[in-house]
């Protein structure tokens, strides 16, 4: 999602006006996101086995305690 969009989208839900900056970087969040559960998805059926999706995101943090 580019700059343009989150502003568009912000300014339609919350009626708040975003500088440049900010608009940026919930960009760049909202990619990040994505590209992270895209990595997750691949799993089986994360959306509804929680305990699949905590152990996926406990191996992507290396904790190592999965």
């Amino acid at each position: 999602m580019d700059s343009e969009t989150v502003r568009n989208l912000v300014m339609y839900w919350q009626e708040v006006e975003l500088d440049d900056e900010a608009a940026a970087r919930l960009a760049d969040l909202s990619k990040s996101v994505g590209k992270t559960l895209n990595t997750v998805a691949g799993g089986s059926m994360f959306d509804t086995e929680p305990a699949h999706f905590d152990r996926e995101l406990i191996v992507m943090a290396e904790r190592g305690d999965e």
